[in-house]
């Protein structure tokens, strides 16, 4: 049943489409805001791209609030690297560090990934309370991270897809088959603007287990419907099974030459 986690990774892994904090080029910038379904808010995050080298670039996510399955105020900064194909987002490489209200580290993620040999090693370790994993994997299909995974979605959407099967890494760590299918076209209102949208659903694909996923909240992603298909919008699920369904939206865009 530890596939049903897929969604946990879900909402931010497209809040990701837009987006980091260095010395290198700036390329793209987005700013999004968590709310509960009766819109109280939840948390907010500020996300930049930076162009390293040539196809290669860094982003960088910052952001603070409220997040399921912690106790009181938090905030984050997610470090990813990533190649950058005709056809695909390739993640390198993720830290993320998480913080508590008093700035001291409560969790620590890596993931590595060697793109020549389809592998990748990932490890969790929350210091106060001494826990520390790894895992090793080794992967069949497109990798995809929570940072990734919007960035993903605009290649899927320039190169015309419909239906793709990827597989996704999440925080446990864990790696599971999500399926992304194109919905169509639908109009829906961002920051006060109505705006022509793709409308896609993240579906985790269970084999035997399909059926669970008639019991479990529906998630979505909405991206503008071209040229440059960026990330809208995010509803289902903030965390696992048993965290808050939730809607991210973004609240600026500002795509230089990304």
């Amino acid at each position: 049943m530890k596939k049903l986690f897929v969604f946990s990774i879900c909402f931010c892994l497209l809040a990701a489409s837009g987006l980091l904090f260095a010395a290198e080029e700036e390329v793209a910038s987005m700013g999004y805001v968590c709310r509960d379904p009766a819109g109280r808010h939840r948390w907010q995050a500020d996300t930049r791209i930076m162009n390293e080298r040539p196809g290669v670039y860094a982003m960088v996510e910052k952001a603070e609030g409220f997040y399921s399955g912690f106790n009181g105020r938090i905030s984050w900064v997610a470090r990813m690297e990533f190649e950058r194909t005709a056809d695909s987002i390739r993640p390198m490489r993720l830290e993320k560090r998480v913080f508590d209200e008093k700035g001291c580290l409560i969790r620590l993620e890596k993931q590595e990934f060697d793109l020549a040999n389809n592998t990748g090693t990932c490890t969790h370790q929350e210091p106060e309370r001494n826990i520390s994993r790894t895992r090793n994997f080794r992967f069949n299909k497109d990798v995809v991270t929570r940072l990734s995974l919007g960035l993903y979605v605009q290649r899927f959407l320039e190169n015309g897809k419909t239906r793709q099967r990827v597989q996704m890494v999440s925080e446990e760590p864990g790696v599971y088959d999500i399926e992304l299918r194109l919905l169509g076209k639908e109009a829906i209102e961002v920051n006060g603007r109505k705006m022509t949208t793709y409308r896609l659903s993240i579906d985790p694909y269970l084999g035997l287990l399909s059926l669970a996923k008639v019991f479990l909240p529906k998630a979505y992603a909405w991206h503008s419907a071209g040229p440059k298909y960026e990330w809208l919008r995010y509803a289902g699920l903030e965390g696992g099974i048993n965290s808050a369904k939730v809607e991210v939206t973004a609240v600026n865009y500002d795509r230089k030459t990304f």
